[in-house]
C-alpha cells in the first residue's frame, strides 16, 4: 500500500529531527536543517544523500543548496548547484559547488562564485574560505568591486581578510577608478580606510599624470598618496623624481624629498635638490637643501646655484617667472654671475641680479646696485646697470695693478652675435680711466675723463672708441706720473675671487 503524502512527510520530520539530536549531541557537528529528500546511495559510501532545498548549520553558519553529500563520520559534506554561505549578518557566497570541512572550517568553491560583506563583491571561479579566520583567497583570478565607491580590483592571486577588512593581492594587480588606474606587483588594500598600500612595481595612471614607485601606499577616499623607491611624477611638460614623493591629487600639490630632480622637457631645464614643493594647478615649484638649477642650451648649458629656487606659471599667458633667493652663483661658459637674489621672467626674456650683484662677461667685471639682462637662446642681448654702475677689467696681464673702468650713475650694454660686450652707454656722472701703449709692449699712459653721458666701443675687450657728450674733461699722462690711488675710480672693487670657474666650483 503506498504511504501517503503526510506518512512522508512525517516520516523525512522524524528522520532529520533523530539525526539533529545526534549531531547536537557532538561538539561542532554539521547540523541538517532542512531537505526535501534525504536517501542512502550503496555506490556513494559513508555518506547521506540531500535533494531538494538542503539547508546546513555549522558553527552559527548556513549552508544552502539543491543537493547535497553528506559525511557524518569525518564532519564534511559536498553541496552541488545553488550553493550559498551565510555567515554572520554581512557575510555571503554563491557558488556551483563547494567541499566544506567542518573539522578545518574550510569551505572550499569552485564555478560562478560571488562573494560579499556588505561594503564590496568578489567574483571569481575558485575560493578556499576559512570560516574560523574569516579569510578567503584565490589562486585563479578575482575581480573585486567595492560597493561603497567606484573602485575595481583585479589580480590572480588574493586573500581577503574580513575581520580585518583587508585584501592581499599578487601578480597583475589593476586597480580601477574613475580619475586613475593603479597597476602594481603586489597591492595591499583596506576597505574600511580605502587606503591601498603596493610592494614592487606600481604604476598610477590618469589623464593629469603618470606616477612610478616600488614601495608606497595611496588613500583612495582622500586621494593622498606616499611613494618612494625609484618614484617619480610626470606631467605633460614636468618630471618629480626623489627618494620619497608624497601627492595630494585633490590639491594637487606634489612633495619630494631626498635626491630630489625636476626635468622641465619643454624648456630643456633640470632642477636638483634635497627637497621640492610641486603644485600641478597653478604649475609652480620650490625646490631648497642645497638646489642647483640646469638649462640645456644648443651650444652650451648653465648652472646655477641658491639657497632655494621657485618656479611659477602665470595662469594668463603661461609664461613662468623663475626665482632663486641667497647666495646665487651662475655659471655658463661665457657669463658667470654671483648675487644675493635672482628673477628670470620669460615675459619679457630679462634675468635681474639684486643685492651685490657681480656679472664677470669675458675679461669683464660689471657691478651694482642692481643688474638686468636681456637673453634670447642663451645668449645676452643687452644689459642694464642700475647705482653705482661700474665695469673693470684688466688692462695688463703683466700688471695687476692696471685696470680700464668705466663708472656711473646707469650704464647700458649691448653685445654682438659672439656674446661679447660691444657697446657701452654711460648715463649720469660718467667716468672712465683706460690705459694705453704699442702693441704687445708694456703700458705707457693712462687716461681719465668724466663726462655726464658717454658711449664706449669695445674691441676684443678692450676700449676701442669713445664720444663723450656735455661737457668732458680729461688728462693723460704717463703711468709714471700717475699716483696709485688715482689708478682707481671711486667705484672699483676688483672681486675676481668670487667668479666661479666652472660648473663644479659653483656646486662645491
Amino acid at each position: 500500500m503506498p504511504l501517503s503524502t503526510h506518512m512522508i512527510k512525517f516520516i523525512l520530520f522524524f528522520t532529520f529531527t533523530f539525526c539533529s539530536i545526534l549531531l547536537i549531541g557532538q561538539e561542532k557537528k554539521i547540523r541538517i536543517i532542512q531537505a526535501d529528500k534525504l536517501q542512502y546511495d550503496e555506490e556513494i559510501k559513508d555518506a547521506q544523500q540531500l535533494i531538494g532545498n538542503v539547508i546546513f548549520e555549522h558553527d552559527s553558519a548556513y549552508m544552502h543548496c539543491d543537493t547535497a553529500l553528506l559525511y557524518v563520520k569525518s564532519n564534511s559534506f559536498e553541496a552541488f548547484s545553488g550553493v550559498k554561505i551565510i555567515q554572520g549578518d554581512s557575510i555571503q557566497m554563491t557558488g556551483d559547488t563547494v567541499v566544506y570541512s567542518g573539522e578545518e572550517k574550510i569551505a572550499q568553491l569552485k564555478g560562478n562564485i560571488h562573494f560579499s560583506d556588505g561594503k564590496l563583491q568578489l567574483v571569481t571561479n575558485q575560493l578556499d574560505y576559512d570560516l574560523n579566520t574569516k579569510i578567503g583567497s584565490y589562486t585563479n583570478r578575482a575581480t573585486i568591486t567595492s560597493l561603497e565607491n567606484n573602485n575595481v580590483l583585479v589580480s590572480k592571486i588574493g586573500s581577503y581578510h574580513s575581520d580585518a577588512k583587508t585584501l592581499f593581492f599578487k601578480d597583475s594587480v589593476v586597480l580601477t577608478n574613475p580619475k586613475y588606474v593603479i597597476e602594481s606587483d603586489t597591492l595591499t588594500y583596506n576597505t574600511e580606510s580605502e587606503v591601498s598600500y603596493f610592494h614592487g612595481a606600481t604604476t598610477i595612471t590618469s589623464d593629469s599624470n603618470f606616477i612610478y614607485c616600488e614601495h608606497g601606499w595611496y588613500d583612495t577616499q582622500n586621494e593622498k598618496s606616499a611613494f618612494w623607491q625609484n618614484s617619480y611624477l610626470e606631467t605633460k611638460e614636468q618630471r618629480l623624481s626623489g627618494d620619497s614623493i608624497f601627492y595630494d591629487r585633490t590639491a594637487g600639490i606634489g612633495e619630494a624629498f631626498g635626491n630630489v630632480l625636476i626635468q622641465d622637457t619643454t624648456n630643456k631645464v633640470d632642477i636638483q635638490g634635497g627637497y621640492a614643493f610641486y603644485n600641478e594647478i597653478t604649475d609652480s615649484s620650490l625646490v631648497t637643501d642645497c638646489p642647483v638649477f640646469i638649462q640645456y642650451f644648443e651650444k652650451d648649458t648653465l648652472h646655477l646655484v641658491a639657497d632655494t629656487l621657485s618656479i611659477q606659471q602665470d595662469s594668463i599667458t603661461e609664461l613662468k617667472l623663475f626665482r632663486a633667493y641667497h647666495n646665487v652663483l651662475l655659471y655658463k661658459p661665457d657669463l658667470q654671475a654671483s648675487c644675493d637674489s635672482l628673477i628670470y621672467s620669460e615675459t619679457d626674456s630679462m634675468m635681474y641680479f639684486m643685492k651685490t650683484p657681480i656679472i664677470w662677461s669675458d675679461e669683464n667685471q660689471l657691478t651694482g646696485k642692481k643688474i638686468n639682462i636681456r637673453t634670447f637662446n642663451g645668449n645676452v642681448k643687452n644689459l642694464f646697470i642700475h647705482k653705482k654702475a661700474t665695469i673693470i677689467s684688466e688692462a695688463d696681464s703683466l700688471n695687476s695693478d692696471h685696470f680700464n673702468q668705466i663708472q656711473g650713475k646707469t650704464i647700458e650694454g649691448l653685445f654682438n652675435e659672439s656674446n661679447k660686450l660691444e657697446t657701452v652707454f654711460v648715463k649720469g656722472n660718467g667716468e672712465v680711466i683706460y690705459f694705453m701703449g704699442e702693441d704687445k709692449k708694456p703700458l705707457t699712459d693712462m687716461n681719465h675723463t668724466q663726462c655726464a653721458e658717454m658711449k664706449i666701443l669695445l674691441k676684443n675687450n678692450e676700449i676701442d672708441k669713445i664720444k663723450f657728450y656735455n661737457k668732458p674733461t680729461a688728462s693723460l699722462k704717463a703711468i709714471i706720473e700717475v699716483n696709485e690711488a688715482d689708478k682707481k675710480l671711486s667705484q672699483f672693487n676688483w672681486d675676481t675671487e668670487k667668479r666661479p670657474q666652472s660648473p663644479e666650483d659653483i656646486m662645491d
